[in-house]
C-alpha cells in the first residue's frame, strides 16, 4: 500500500491537479485565488465554489517535520485554508503539583517555528491558522499527566474518571483551579500574539467542554467560560480565528454568543445540532458540515450532499470542512474524496 507522506510528496511534485469548475452561485470571470476564495466567503459574497479546509494529526518530532507534511497536504489536495496542528506539549509543573503554573513567554515554541517554516514556504498562496487547545483542556491534560493517570488505558472509562476527578479540584480547590487557569490563559495569550507576529492568520480554539459530563452550564460560566473569552478576545482581530466547539450540547450554546470569533465551528455528527441551529443563534462565517466521524467511508457524492446542505444551512457565509478532523489513518484515496467532491481535483 501507498505511504501517505510518499503521496503528498509526489503529489506535490507534480505540474499540478487538475482543477474542474463546478457550478456553484453565480459566474465569477477566472478561478479565484485561495485567498480571494475565503475573503469573499467571509464577506459573503458570490464564488466559484466553497472554499474548504479540512486536517488532521501527524505528530511529528521536531517542527521542520510537521511543517513539511501540512506543505504536503495543502499542495496534494490545495486546500484554501491551512490549519497547523499543535501536537506539542505544554510544559508541566516543576513543583509536583500540576496547578502550581505560572505564566510563560509561549509555551508552544516548537509550533511557532512550525508556523514559521510554513508561512515561508506558502509565500503568500494561502492563509495558515494556528491550532491551540481551550485553557480547560490544556488542564485536564496537564492533570490527567499526574501519577494516579500515568500507564492507565486511555480509554472512555480513564477519561470520564479523570474528568470526575477534575470537576471535584474545581470545587474542593478553587484557589489552585483558578491559578491554573490564569496562568494557561496567559501564556496562552503571549502565544497568540507571537504567532501574529509570524503572520497567522487566526487561530483554531478548540473548546472541549460545553456538554454535561464536563460540568453544568453553570460550571462551564465559572470555571471556564471567562478564560475561554480572554482567549478568544485576544484574536479578535484576526481573519480566521476559529471557535472550534468540539463537545455541544444545546444549552451551552448562548455562553458562547458573545465571543468575538470571525468563524464558528461544530460537529454535527457528534452533537447532532444541524448547521441551521447554530445559524440562527450567530451572524459568523459557519465551517463545518462534512462528518469527521464516517470519513472513510464516505463517497464523493455523499460529501457533496452533506457540505451542500450546510451551505444551504449556513448561507453565502460559509467554509466547507469536516466537524472535527479526520481519522489520521485516512488514505490518500480517501482524503482525495473531499476536494473531488468540491470539483478542485478529478
Amino acid at each position: 500500500m501507498i505511504d501517505r507522506r510518499h503521496f503528498l510528496r509526489s503529489a506535490a511534485a507534480t505540474a499540478g491537479l487538475a482543477l474542474v469548475q463546478p457550478a456553484f452561485g453565480k459566474a465569477l470571470t477566472g478561478k479565484l485565488t485561495h485567498k480571494e476564495r475565503v475573503d469573499r466567503a467571509l464577506r459573503g459574497q458570490d464564488l466559484d465554489r466553497p472554499p474548504f479546509t479540512f486536517y488532521h494529526h501527524y505528530k511529528r518530532p521536531t517542527p521542520q517535520l510537521e511543517a513539511q507534511d501540512h506543505l504536503d497536504f495543502h499542495r496534494a489536495y490545495a486546500t484554501d485554508i491551512v490549519k497547523v496542528m499543535n501536537d506539542f506539549d505544554y510544559p508541566k509543573s516543576t513543583t509536583g503539583k500540576w496547578w502550581q503554573l505560572d505564566p510563560v513567554d509561549s509555551p508552544y515554541p516548537d509550533q511557532l517555528k512550525a508556523l514559521e517554516i510554513v508561512r515561508d514556504a506558502l509565500n503568500g498562496d494561502a492563509y495558515f491558522i494556528d491550532t491551540l487547545y481551550g485553557p480547560y483542556m490544556t488542564a485536564m491534560i496537564l492533570y490527567q499527566a499526574q501519577p494516579q493517570f500515568a500507564g492507565r488505558n486511555d480509554s472512555d472509562e480513564v477519561r470520564d474518571e479523570a474528568i470526575a476527578a477534575l470537576h471535584d479540584f474545581q470545587k474542593s480547590n478553587p484557589d489552585g483551579w483558578h491559578r491554573a487557569m490564569e496562568a494557561i490563559t496567559q501564556s496562552t495569550v503571549n502565544h497568540i500574539q507571537h504567532a501574529k507576529k509570524i503572520g497567522a492568520s487566526g487561530t483554531l480554539v478548540s473548546v472541549f467542554n460545553a456538554e454535561s459530563k464536563f460540568g453544568s452550564v453553570a460550571d462551564y460560566a465559572q470555571y471556564s467560560r471567562p478564560y475561554d473569552k480572554r482567549v478568544i478576545e485576544a484574536l479578535a482581530d484576526t481573519k480566521l480565528t476559529i471557535l472550534h466547539l468540539h463537545f455541544l450540547e444545546r444549552p451551552y450554546i448562548d455562553q458562547f454568543t458573545d465571543f468575538p470569533a470571525p468563524i464558528l465551528q461544530h460537529s454535527v455528527k457528534t452533537s447532532g445540532i444541524p448547521i441551521s441551529e447554530i445559524r440562527a443563534k450567530f451572524s459568523q462565517t459557519i465551517l463545518g458540515g462534512v462528518d469527521e466521524i464516517d470519513f472513510r467511508q464516505l463517497t464523493v457524492d455523499q460529501m457533496r450532499q452533506q457540505w451542500t446542505e450546510a451551505r444551504q444551512q449556513a448561507g453565502a457565509k460559509y467554509i466547507a470542512a469536516p466537524g472535527c478532523s479526520v481519522p489520521d489513518a485516512s488514505t490518500p484515496d480517501e482524503l482525495q474524496r473531499f476536494p473531488r467532491s468540491l470539483g478542485v481535483i478529478v
